[in-house]
């Protein structure tokens, strides 16, 4: 992890064991054709005991630098999409998958020197990011190469989170449209929800019954609770 990051700690005051998982809230794609799906990825999955019988607690961590990732499948099924990028390398082949990723900085009303990256596909890669005009004020910029889409995408761009595995996984993600700037606009907001969803996998989106840690409030740490009840509570801290 960097120096700056964030922290969600989940505590289960359930008396069985129970799964968790942490997704971030759905980017916005401005100019995205409407039938195209916005995917969310799980970002860490982890069990834990009751809190009060065995003292434990899981301790999810995420970078709060946001990424710009695009994910090429390749011969892997829409079922087999796992977008799980190691820090190691700028790209890199993961269940038939190629991936890459750079930091980002996001658009504001003054401008950003690093608000868009171009894609190249052969081989797929991303440039250093640079600045472009027309980036949506509070998102970044990935600049699309023509391309030709199948019936069922190969090629995927979004953003993607840093955790404390030293991953990277691709977090809200669309499959872009050709010879285009694809706009996306991320926020800094996380859910835990109950469930078995492993690491990198695709997530139904739901923020219903989920505990919500919104770091755009200015906090670095959220502690999750798992009531008794099946309830969740979520306080945020320094």
């Amino acid at each position: 992890m960097t120096s700056s990051s964030y922290q969600i700690i989940v505590r289960n005051l359930s008396q069985t064991t129970q799964y968790f998982y942490v997704f971030q809230k759905q980017a916005a794609f401005p100019l995205l054709p409407s039938p195209d799906p916005i995917l969310s990825g799980s970002l860490g999955c982890q069990s834990v005991g009751n809190y009060a019988t065995t003292g434990a607690q899981i301790n999810f961590g995420l970078d709060s630098q946001i990424y710009a990732g695009a994910l090429s499948t390749k011969q892997a099924s829409a079922s087999q999409l796992i977008a799980l990028l190691a820090l190691n390398a700028a790209t890199l082949s993961v269940v038939g998958s190629t991936s890459a990723f750079r930091p980002v900085t996001l658009t504001t009303a003054d401008g950003s020197p690093d608000n868009c990256t171009t894609l190249t596909l052969d081989p797929l890669g991303l440039s250093a990011p640079a600045n472009q005009a027309g980036i949506a004020i509070g998102g970044f910029g990935i600049n699309v190469p023509s391309y030709t889409p199948l019936p069922h995408p190969e090629l995927y761009c979004g953003v993607v989170a840093l955790n404390n595995n030293q991953a990277i996984i691709l977090s809200s993600f669309v499959a872009p449209v050709p010879n285009a700037i694809m706009n996306c606009i991320p926020k800094q907001i996380f859910f835990v929800k109950m469930g078995y969803q492993p690491v990198g996998s695709t997530v139904a989106y739901d923020e219903s019954n989920a505990a919500r840690c919104d770091f755009t409030t200015g906090y670095a740490t959220y502690t999750v609770t798992y009531n008794a009840n099946g309830t969740f509570s979520a306080a945020g801290g320094p």
